[in-house]
């Protein structure tokens, strides 16, 4: 074969390769309800896959340590965390980084934490607190409620009676039922459960919200600021009409918020109750 004919045939198949962009992975983050999970982040997938050109998969994981794994064998290009998980995540593999943060209902990219009781109840000091958790690694969860429990009651949630009970309304709900003395949650659920009879005791200083978070050992810069661009500039007529993660509008991540994460503690997996 001629080799003006090879060269050419190396040059066309370049720029079609060239012109096909990547398949992205989209991990969120692992919820009880995978279905209802894909469900809510399926019109961003959507929207980005017209805007960027890329085609976008689920990688959907249900445990955070293969999170951790997907993104070290480098299958995972976008993630949604929490920023306690975000925070273990970088302390292991630090080419991640968050870049979008999704607003709440009221507006903000940032939360805090609450311990609660029933009003009518007093906070026992002859036995160890029967303590309500969410799950291991929810912010909210073992992690911010010892750093409340300390600051608050002066007492270690370590030498306590706690439980996970996977959710922060399952927390709050079994306070009420009386199976436990306080619980641990998020401000915006714990005011809610204000109206039953609960109070929160104490609030934690902010935290960042949940964001998108992107793998930059596989994703270059190019593309790291056209998916952020892309996120940013979606109208809100559009975005309100997605699901209740989505529909509140999209922020450029403050970083500095990470720094408050302090992940040098052991979270146990398992509660303790006898």
């Amino acid at each position: 074969m001629n080799k003006y004919i090879v060269i050419l045939l190396l040059f066309l198949s370049s720029v079609i390769f060239a012109d096909q962009k990547r398949i992205l992975s989209f991990t969120p983050l692992p919820m009880k309800d995978q279905e209802k999970t894909i469900e809510e982040f399926l019109p961003l997938i959507n929207y980005l896959e017209s805007e960027l050109g890329n085609t976008i998969t689920y990688n959907y994981k249900r445990d955070y340590k293969d999170i951790l794994e997907g993104f070290e064998n480098q299958n995972i290009d976008i993630a949604y965390l929490g920023p306690l998980p975000f925070a273990i995540l970088k302390s292991q593999y630090p080419h991640v980084k968050p870049i979008i943060s999704l607003r709440q209902k009221n507006g903000k990219v940032y939360y805090r934490c609450v311990i609660s009781k029933f009003a009518d109840d007093d906070i026992p000091k002859e036995r160890p607190l029967k303590v309500a958790l969410t799950q291991p690694l929810s912010t909210c969860g073992y992690y911010m409620t010892q750093k409340l429990v300390h600051e608050h009651l002066e007492k270690e949630l370590a030498s306590q009676h706690y439980h996970y009970t996977m959710s922060h309304t399952n927390a709050l709900t079994e306070v009420l039922k009386g199976h436990y003395d306080i619980a641990g949650a998020s401000e915006e659920i714990g005011e809610k459960f204000t109206s039953l009879g609960m109070q929160i005791l104490t609030k934690s200083t902010k935290l960042p919200g949940f964001a998108l978070v992107v793998n930059t050992e596989t994703l270059s810069s190019t593309e790291i600021e056209a998916i952020k661009r892309a996120i940013l500039n979606i109208p809100q007529e559009v975005y309100s009409r997605w699901g209740s993660k989505l529909r509140y509008g999209f922020e450029s991540t403050d970083t500095t918020l990470y720094e408050s994460i302090d992940i040098d503690q052991k979270i146990p997996k398992k509660g303790n109750m006898p």
